[in-house]
């Protein structure tokens, strides 16, 4: 049969049956914009069995009340008129396309599949807050009829695909053979039965949900018809290991999905199924294959927020890899690179700091000018870099002695400061004695030579509420004063500021 002549034959429903009375009569009022809860009431309390089933959705899951309805009108108050009118369409059209036996398809597991998509499709309009679940639980439980059309139009269509092929292989049979699949003829069909568009435009879109944009009702709506379908495949697919890490990606491209959520939506459609089932009268799922769904599910979300943290450790040892080297390239830049000790410029930082924190709060603070004794002479009978040798151990040779507390810094030359918080002049002579015993002790030079002693003269001025200096740099020229008064009493000592004789304050010594 050519594709036009198939189409032609379903446009005709040839052997395919029309909507029951009570169906026509339902749709009818679905397109009245005056519709009445009375009308309602007398078109779903004409079959019993479907005022059974209202009355059952409506103190149902579906339907969480704190008080169960105990008649039809409560509980066409409780889920709505529109919900009832497509709920009582399900129930009808269900039964009637129920009578048919298809002939190249199997049969039961395409009703188990339309329900569990339309299962599935609920619970994914509830999550993206779609509104009018009902019209999209109908919606996807439709959305396959065009096979069972397709089926009946020519009874040996299907007849070359083995009974347990999937959706996916339907899809690509139908395009091979008509250029079309079974969307395209189920929205034909529903359009036939004067269903509303809201239901047959996502139907028609339920394989390219992506043709509606997502911040339209449409594409919402559609998104939810799809996604139903795709769990519905992944459960009853031999396969399903790898079809629900594909389903939850999927769930994250069209509805944003994260893998929490998409956790918390297959619970939710597990939850729904056993009153789905008990509605239509159909078995959907074996309780191990529930609960192999659910177990599937969070294994998935355990191995991604297994990946999540091995993310952010990865993150956290990159930002603790760049923050150390940013950390040692600030230092790098505080740092005398001969000695080893801070520089000039850092020096002149911290000793601003220091001291405007002695002057804020009325702290002791005590600088110490320290100055290698006859250093030129190292250099003339070693050479330069033996010195460069002798200032490097000497730096490191103070830096060892001097509390955490203390800073060391190259001042220049051979010359070293060490400024020493909250110190008054005492502990800081203890601190320049220790220096002094460190430099005298220790041989300087390294491997090179036989060993070079140093000594070096050191001068303290101490920052006091009685002994005050007006700046950073009147501080510095008393500690130098003191050095100079070192150098004046035979260097290798220790001279204090505050000590002096007021005729030894003042500069007169050349330092060598």
């Amino acid at each position: 049969m050519l594709p036009q002549d198939l189409e032609q034959r379903l446009r005709a429903q040839v052997d395919f049956p029309s909507p029951p009375q009570v169906a026509t009569e339902i749709i009818a009022l679905a397109r009245d914009p005056d519709i009445e809860m009375a009308k309602v009431a007398t078109a779903v309390g004409r079959d019993p069995a479907m005022t059974a089933k209202i009355l059952r959705i409506a103190n149902s899951a579906f339907y969480a009340q704190r008080r169960p309805s105990q008649n039809l009108r409560q509980a066409l108050v409780i889920i709505g008129l529109n919900a009832a009118l497509t709920l009582a369409l399900s129930f009808s059209l269900v039964s009637s396309m129920r009578a048919l036996r298809a002939t190249g398809i199997d049969y039961s597991r395409f009703w188990r599949r339309a329900l569990l998509a339309a299962t599935a499709a609920r619970a994914f309009g509830e999550s993206a807050k779609t509104g009018h679940q009902e019209d999209v639980f109908l919606a996807a439980m439709l959305q396959d009829m065009g096979v069972l059309a397709l089926d009946r139009a020519a009874r040996d269509f299907y007849s070359q695909l083995p009974q347990k092929a999937t959706h996916a292989d339907w899809v690509a049979y139908e395009i091979a053979k008509l250029g079309k699949d079974h969307s395209y003829y189920t929205a034909m069909m529903l359009r036939a039965w004067n269903l509303p568009e809201r239901l047959c435009k996502p139907v028609e879109a339920s394989h390219s949900p992506q043709m509606f944009a997502w911040t339209t009702e449409e594409g919402q709506f559609a998104r939810c018809v799809a996604l139903g379908s795709d769990l519905a495949e992944a459960v009853l697919s031999p396969d399903r290991a790898n079809s629900v890490p594909a389903l939850a990606q999927r769930a994250h491209r069209l509805l944003s999905m994260s893998h929490e959520h998409f956790n918390e939506v297959v619970a939710r459609i597990l939850s729904l199924i056993p009153e789905t089932e008990a509605l239509y009268e159909t078995p959907i799922l074996e309780a191990d294959d529930a609960e192999n769904l659910l177990a599937e599910a969070r294994e998935l979300l355990a191995v991604r927020n297994l990946h999540a943290l091995q993310e952010v450790t990865n993150l956290q040892a990159t930002t603790s890899a760049l923050q150390t080297r940013t950390e040692e390239a600030e230092d790098s830049s505080r740092r005398d690179p001969l000695t080893g000790v801070l520089n000039r410029p850092w020096l002149d930082r911290m000793l601003d700091r220091e001291f405007t924190q002695a002057v804020v709060f009325g702290r002791d603070l005590s600088v110490a000018h320290i100055d290698l004794d006859r250093f030129k002479l190292i250099n003339e009978k070693y050479g330069t870099p033996i010195g460069d040798k002798v200032l490097h151990s000497c730096a490191q040779a103070i830096q060892g002695v001097v509390r955490g507390s203390d800073l060391v810094a190259r001042f220049g030359g051979e010359e070293f400061i060490v400024v020493l918080p909250s110190t008054d002049r005492a502990i800081a002579r203890q601190v320049a004695q220790r220096i002094l015993a460190a430099l005298a002790g220790a041989e300087h030079g390294g491997d090179s030579v036989a060993g070079v002693h140093v000594t070096a003269s050191i001068g303290v001025a101490t920052y006091t509420t009685n002994q005050r200096f007006p700046s950073t740099l009147a501080l510095l020229e008393a500690a130098d004063h003191a050095l100079y008064a070192a150098k004046l009493c035979g260097r290798n000592r220790v001279e204090c500021y505050d000590e002096l004789p007021t005729s030894r304050r003042s500069s007169g010594a050349a330092r060598t």
